[in-house]
């Protein structure tokens, strides 16, 4: 005899948004307003790629020129902040912050050692939505102990919101 599926209550939805990924900010907030959750938006600078901006060899390809230039970290760290500071303001518009809990952070780490860390706050059960997840069709369904740094690196890649449970 098959058992019915258990209703489960999400207390957090960590949302993550990569460079260039804040296209379903509006959706997401609307989600956790919904849920009644507590909503971060976890905004990834990722360390690799700030890595090999500072490499002497690092380039770029312009569009349409296909023109090769040479990278400039610090003006990828400008836009990464602008990135970020124009995603904040996003969220901000559509949650208020006394009708809503919600925070926005900053993470400059790995995507998967940045996700571990917002999970380790001890919010649980929590949706996590990847960079460029999908609310739509099917959620995983993982535990937190299931969570190692290689399995958190594969559905960050994905479009799959998960559900993480205790």
């Amino acid at each position: 005899m098959a058992s019915r599926p258990q209703e489960v209550s999400v207390r957090r939805v960590i949302a993550c948004f990569a460079p260039g990924s804040a296209a379903g900010a509006h959706a997401i907030a609307g989600l956790a307003r919904e849920m009644q959750a507590e909503l971060l938006g976890l905004f990834i600078e990722d360390e690799a790629l700030l890595r090999f901006a500072a490499f002497p060899f690092a380039a770029e390809v312009g569009f349409p020129s296909a023109t090769l230039r040479a990278v400039d970290p610090a003006s990828i760290e400008r836009a990464l902040r602008a990135q970020a500071a124009a995603l904040e303001r996003a969220l901000a518009a559509v949650l208020e912050p006394a009708a809503h809990a919600w925070s926005f952070r900053v993470a400059r780490a790995s995507p998967a050692s940045a996700v571990q860390a917002a999970l380790a706050e001890g919010y649980a059960p929590s949706l996590l939505i990847p960079p460029r997840g999908s609310l739509r069709g099917e959620r995983a369904v993982l535990r937190l102990p299931e969570l190692d740094e290689e399995t958190l690196r594969g559905l960050l890649a994905g479009v799959r919101p998960v559900l993480v449970l205790p």
